[in-house]
């Protein structure tokens, strides 16, 4: 069984994976997806070798990047990959556990979702205690850098990242989302197992979507690719009443009349 790490890196950013790939790469494969934005030449160092495979993208997106390591990740007869960003570090004693614990899993018929922590050690959200299969609603709750794919599962059915939605993409946020929903409509399996293996802050980036009007619009969008037209509008109204009509607003927040009207605009 063959897992990688697949990480999103762009511009100088590839600098600071070193230290992170030297700890893995004993272990594991590694692929980079290298995005460069800017007009820099780029040379990696010799430790970016051997089974550290970096492919450099004139490109920006983020489901961009993330497509780019799947296609990696089958090129290289990869069984799963885990998703990373060049800001997260690991626990790698646990992630030997996780490695081991799909090497003893015969049937190899599911993606899994994994915990996130903080650096000093804390669950960046609330996580089960069990092991469990996720349901279509649990989806919207997964990060990115808690993923852990299937390969062989994504390949049969053609799923790949929707390059409509992620950081560069039109619509900024909800390329999990997406991604997980259509491995959900395809009746793939999802489970959950409890065991911490990524180290991230917490983002903030949440705020957002009281503030920005393209972050209100993406929510309607993604509420329309992931669920359809009638139960998405049923979701979206209910976003709606959770996040605006019943929340209380603070100053500058966008009002619960025009965050009706923007979700409208993106479901459209």
């Amino acid at each position: 069984m063959k897992l990688v790490i697949g990480i999103s890196t762009m511009n100088d950013g590839v600098f600071s994976l070193l230290s992170k790939v030297s700890i893995l790469k004993e272990n594991f494969d590694i692929i980079v997806c290298h995005q460069i934005t800017n007009e820099n030449v780029y040379t990696y160092p010799e430790e970016m070798g051997g089974n550290i495979k970096v492919i450099p993208k004139f490109e920006k997106g983020l489901s961009k990047s993330r497509n780019v390591l799947l296609y990696a990740a089958i090129e290289e007869s990869a069984d799963y990959i885990i998703i990373s960003d060049e800001d997260v570090k690991y626990e790698i004693d646990n992630l030997l556990v996780f490695k081991e614990t799909l090497i003893s899993s015969a049937a190899m018929n599911s993606h899994y979702q994994f915990k996130s922590i903080t650096s000093d050690g804390k669950d960046r959200k609330r996580y089960s205690i069990n092991k469990y299969e996720l349901g279509f609603l649990d989806i919207f709750k997964v990060s990115s850098i808690e993923m852990c794919l299937n390969i062989a599962l994504l390949k049969k059915d053609g799923i790949l990242f929707d390059e409509n939605f992620g950081l560069g993409a039109y619509y900024p946020v909800g390329e999990e989302a997406v991604l997980l929903a259509d491995i959900v409509k395809r009746k793939q399996k999802i489970t959950f197992i409890p065991i911490a293996i990524t180290i991230h802050p917490i983002e903030s980036t949440g705020l957002q979507l009281f503030t920005q009007p393209l972050m209100v619009i993406s929510r309607g969008a993604m509420f329309k690719r992931c669920f359809g037209l009638y139960l998405g509008s049923v979701m979206m109204a209910m976003f709606w009443l959770k996040k605006f009509a019943l929340r209380k607003r603070n100053a500058g927040d966008i009002s619960s009349v025009n965050a009706i009207k923007l979700l409208i605009k993106g479901f459209k």
